[in-house]
């Protein structure tokens, strides 16, 4: 069963709610404007998509969201219902998504990854040279959970940004820099190697949360609006998405 998640909430500022499952999803819960996005996809992602939309459903109905579809736009991003925003993450095991509304958090972006499941043969096309650096320094039994997180922390920085700047990321276009290592949680910061469209609009510096539990890395990253006076203004979305 979807249950709110606390420590995966604690990735993101106040007013965003978690829920993780670990259980398989059941088809027959998706909602008929759900189906056409896995209509033709293999048992287990369907499977995986039925879990996520169900967290999704399980987190909207902590803001008193009804019993909503979350369809996939024509970019497989979730359509989330208005005046709120989400992420939906699934590995092997785990399934959880967050949401928030948007009068708080413009985006979100949540990951989660296996330790260990990222195999060495595809280090390089994950890590930049900094980070490629910074993993050779550390120990070979630290060295999947170090290239996990940082295959997590680009996975929910692309997921946050594309809904506002719409734009396709390689892995190479990011630097990430935990900013603790060492320790089961942390904070991590988030660097443009090339001209980003989110920074227009959504300068650096950008700031995530990590924590590894139960062998898995979970990475969170969250734009909030700024340049608005009141929640009622934001609503009526006449300020920008942005950090504060």
């Amino acid at each position: 069963m979807p249950r709110v998640s606390a420590r995966l909430s604690a990735l993101f500022p106040a007013g965003a709610v978690a829920v993780e499952m670990t259980a398989h999803g059941d088809p027959a819960g998706l909602l008929p404007a759900e189906v056409p996005a896995v209509a033709r996809a293999v048992a287990g992602r369907v499977r995986e998509f039925a879990a996520g939309r169900r967290c999704a459903r399980r987190a909207l109905a902590e803001f008193g969201v009804g019993d909503v579809a979350i369809a996939a736009a024509a970019d497989r991003q979730p359509v989330w219902p208005p005046g709120m925003a989400g992420s939906i993450t699934h590995t092997a095991g785990l399934c959880a998504a967050v949401v928030a509304p948007t009068r708080r958090l413009a985006a979100l972006g949540l990951d989660c990854e296996v330790v260990g499941h990222v195999s060495a043969d595809i280090w390089d096309t994950i890590c930049v040279a900094d980070e490629a650096s910074w993993i050779d320094s550390l120990s070979a039994a630290g060295r999947p959970a170090a290239v996990a997180l940082l295959f997590s922390a680009k996975e929910a920085f692309y997921k946050c940004q594309y809904p506002l700047a719409e734009e396709w990321l390689d892995f190479h276009d990011l630097r990430i820099t935990p900013e603790t290592w060492g320790t089961d949680s942390g904070a991590f910061r988030v660097s443009a190697l090339r001209p980003l469209a989110l920074s227009a609009t959504n300068p650096a510096p950008w700031v995530g949360r990590y924590l590894f539990h139960d062998g898995y890395v979970s990475t969170g990253i969250s734009l909030a609006r700024y340049g608005c006076q009141d929640e009622n203004e934001a609503a009526s979305k006449r300020c920008r998405p942005g950090t504060p």
